[in-house]
């Protein structure tokens, strides 16, 4: 089977035209205009091929798509994931899923957590965002956070806090400690008397902590 992307004049023209100047030189023109137009035609069903779309179109789509979290300065593929979930967003806002996702890819994380007031102690409609350790501090993805938030949320719920999960990995000492002391008489008639105090003391001391930010809405 021939590929009509990567087909020449030349490889279907009988054997005696294939040494023509003429046959030679119209074949190279045609396969150069097929080829650009070839490329043209991917490009032209737009949302379908994001992958292969240059920087400025994606730029232009995420405007027409209203992207929720855009921005000119994140990498290609940073926007390119922004606008492929635009559209699954906007039919998914307000609901748990679409902020799940909006936390993954701001901070390119795949285990983030979003829990609801009733999953644990909260006032109604507040909710809080989990964060894997290791995920950085970063005050500027905090801000595009929230601005993009407000997109993906739904009305009624307000962000309680954000919580960056740490790992702290620590050295656990256990002492032990015996201290005696007695004294010893002897009197004429051999009787012994012996006492001894001892006294014991052990110690363990274990520290952790979890850096939480707190976010309220106004």
């Amino acid at each position: 089977m021939i590929d009509i992307k990567k087909c020449e004049l030349l490889t279907i023209v009988p054997q005696v035209y294939k040494q023509d100047i003429a046959t030679q030189v119209t074949s190279y023109a045609l396969n150069k205009t097929a080829r650009m137009l070839f490329k043209m035609i991917d490009m032209s069903s737009v949302y379908a091929a994001i992958d292969i779309l240059p920087e400025q179109i994606i730029d232009l789509l995420a405007e027409e798509l209203r992207a929720q979290y855009y921005d000119t300065s994140l990498p290609e593929n940073g926007k390119k994931e922004a606008v492929k979930k635009a559209l699954p967003w906007h039919c998914r806002a307000g609901t748990v899923s679409a902020v799940t996702e909006l936390t993954d890819l701001i901070w390119i994380s795949d285990n983030a957590a979003v829990e609801e007031w009733f999953n644990y102690s909260a006032a109604p409609y507040l909710f809080r965002v989990i964060l894997e350790a290791g995920v950085p501090i970063e005050e500027k993805k905090i801000d595009d956070f929230l601005a993009a938030l407000q997109k993906v949320k739904n009305t009624r719920s307000h962000l309680d806090a954000i919580v960056f999960k740490r790992k702290i990995n620590s050295t656990l000492y256990v002492g032990t400690t015996v201290r005696s002391h007695g004294n010893i008489i002897i009197t004429d008639v051999w009787k012994d008397e012996y006492r001894m105090n001892e006294q014991m003391y052990y110690g363990i001391s274990a520290e952790c902590a979890i850096r939480r930010i707190r976010i309220r809405e106004e």
